[in-house]
């Protein structure tokens, strides 16, 4: 179904028309792909797949794309593919050759949903190689701060859960609490809300400039209790600015 599913998507985007594919789930297909090869008796490869699945996967999204045609109008076919490993598992084949070959994957994550974090996007899995574009140069380093800030977060929640509030220095809480103000303000989204469902770029980038300003900032505590308190009424003010009209 995937292959009849691109030739039909390939047939209108010849005719000059922008069409959206999405596959749920290339895991099955890749399972179905298992058992063809398991049953032609061929050489297996890791897990069982298909010694050639890289070179399968890697075919099939690159018949997706943007083209000129012989009329000078254009057409475009965009491939969305949901990868589903069992156990949520990311380091299995397919997980693995389509983050090869894909320049932007999201990798959804249960915890971040059982905490009602939406959308339930992993900040640290998930990628894009499109900024490596001349046109994104300018975000690269925002992103990198961005993602080591968020790295750094994790790494401080883990040991405040082993060790206690009062068992790592306040310097870690801030640190801690920094990564969440920009879980809370700029990674999370309230579809509901007219204004924050749809951030034009320049939104984005004017609210992430203030909140990085806040994160190189230095602070001064006595205890946990005052940084909790202190950014929490930080988030507060953000996320109205995000329901707020822009400018």
């Amino acid at each position: 179904s995937v292959y009849t599913a691109m030739t039909i998507a390939e047939y209108y985007r010849s005719m000059g028309l922008k069409v959206l594919l999405m596959a749920d789930s290339t895991s099955r297909w890749a399972q179905a792909l298992r058992e063809m090869s398991n049953r032609l008796e061929e050489l297996p490869g890791p897990d069982a797949f298909p010694m050639d699945l890289s070179a399968i996967v890697a075919n099939f999204y690159a018949r997706a794309g943007f083209v000129h045609l012989n009329n000078n109008a254009t057409g475009s076919v965009t491939f969305i593919g949901t990868v589903s490993p069992a156990g949520g598992n990311l380091k299995e084949p397919v997980t693995e050759n389509t983050k090869k070959v894909a320049r932007c994957f999201y990798a959804l994550e249960q915890e971040r949903a059982d905490r009602k974090r939406y959308p339930a996007v992993n900040p640290i899995e998930s990628y894009s190689k499109y900024i490596e574009y001349p046109e994104f140069q300018e975000y690269i380093a925002k992103v990198n701060e961005i993602k080591t800030r968020m790295l750094r977060g994790k790494e401080i929640s883990e040991q405040i859960n082993i060790l206690g509030d009062d068992g790592v220095p306040v310097e870690y809480h801030v640190t801690f609490w920094k990564s969440e103000l920009i879980d809370f303000v700029i990674l999370q989204q309230d579809a509901f809300d007219a204004i924050d469902a749809v951030t034009p770029l320049q939104r984005q980038e004017f609210m992430l400039d203030r909140v990085v300003n806040v994160c190189r900032s230095e602070f001064k505590f006595d205890n946990f209790l005052e940084v909790m308190d202190y950014f929490k009424k930080m988030i507060n003010i953000f996320k109205q600015m995000n329901y707020s009209e822009y400018e």
